[in-house]
């Protein structure tokens, strides 16, 4: 059994080892393939701005067993993220040798805590999947095998749940709260983004995530040229409808980014690419699901009925094409969004764990 570092030859053993853990799984789909490529992007805005780690641990005849990226981000320097984890079942030697590996390179380096499941930034991904498995995961979510729970959390020094949630598109609190709807309208204004204008929207999106999310377990600052960067790669999938912004007297105070569940245009272990575009944009292939992805609000606002106001428009959108609501995950601990979540959207969907390793 080898720890192999190799930049040059690591896309490819992932490939490889991919193929052998999810061959015929129906529900498995390679999007996140994507984000792996503009994390490791070379010149790219994140990349600039963190150190990765590419790890493969092979058996002796060169089969990858395991793979990883470890990143210490620059605004994130206190922490060594294990990112992209994927790894063949009843493999425990291998896993191991990984993570005594993570730890030697952490006590090296100074740093006092390890993430398991953090993908670089919480944007780009957060934990694994913890069930249920009888279904494909909506897209930009995770989806892993369930064997992956047991390998990570006896390395753990604390585990963390966090949950999604789904209903139908329009939930009845919606249809009932439509005064309360009229008042919140009168106060703030809601309006789709405006592409035209992309780097502008962009540095709403930044500055909202940054003063929204501060104090967030997991998320550290981002810069306009990293969401620029991400927005881009993902670009023609997404209108302007998709990225929702509330204002008043013209300032933004919060947003809702949303998308449609395009796993359900791509066959099982494909990725999203020219096929699910035109499939999308030229056919208009139907989706069933689509995905909130992410509400913010500052802090002064919340309270207010922002986040009401903009899953109302979302979902007045939304019910043109589509019949079903998902959330992103939301952290097990945070009351306010899973108070939010059970209200406006209906019940718990899939559960998701991440992982933390305290070194001191």
């Amino acid at each position: 059994m080898t720890l192999e570092i190799s930049e040059s030859r690591f896309l490819k053993n992932r490939s490889r080892l991919l193929k052998r853990i999810y061959k015929n799984d129906p529900y498995y789909r390679s999007t996140e393939n994507e984000l792996v490529k503009l994390v490791l992007k070379k010149n790219g805005h994140f990349a600039k701005r963190s150190e990765q780690m590419m790890f493969t641990v092979s058996a002796e005849d060169k089969t990858p067993l395991v793979s990883v990226i470890f990143i210490i981000a620059e605004k994130y320097p206190s922490v060594l993220q294990v990112s992209f984890f994927e790894a063949l079942p009843k493999q425990d030697e291998a896993v191991d040798v990984l993570f005594k590996k993570a730890i030697q390179i952490a006590r090296i380096r100074g740093v006092k805590q390890i993430v398991i499941g953090l993908n670089g930034h919480v944007n780009y991904g957060l934990g694994f999947l913890a069930g249920p498995f009888n279904s494909s995961s909506c897209f930009g979510s995770c989806y892993s095998p369930p064997y992956y729970i047991d390998y990570l959390k006896k390395f753990a020094t604390k585990e963390h749940t966090l949950v999604s949630y789904t209903g139908d598109f329009y939930h009845d609190s919606l249809e009932s709260d439509q005064r309360l709807i009229k008042n919140i309208t009168k106060r703030f204004h809601f309006r789709t983004g405006n592409f035209k204008d992309l780097r502008r929207e962009i540095a709403i999106y930044t500055d909202l995530n940054n003063h929204c999310f501060a104090s967030h377990p997991f998320y550290y600052e981002r810069s306009f040229e990293e969401d620029y960067e991400l927005f881009k790669s993902f670009g023609p999938f997404l209108k302007e409808e998709n990225f929702l912004i509330a204002e008043i007297q013209g300032r933004p105070v919060g947003f809702l980014l949303w998308y449609p569940d395009f796993h359900e245009l791509i066959p099982p272990g494909k990725s999203i690419g020219v096929l699910t575009l035109l499939k999308y944009r030229l056919f208009h292939r139907p989706i069933s699901r689509f995905k909130i992805v992410e509400i913010g609000v500052l802090p002064e606002y919340h309270g207010t009925g922002v986040i009401g106001g903009l899953i109302n428009m979302c979902c007045q959108i939304a019910q043109k094409n589509h019949r079903i609501i998902e959330t992103g995950w939301i952290l097990d601990t945070n009351m306010k969004s899973k108070s939010v979540a059970r209200r406006w959207i209906d019940h718990p969907y899939k559960t998701y764990k991440a992982f933390e390793i305290n070194l001191e």
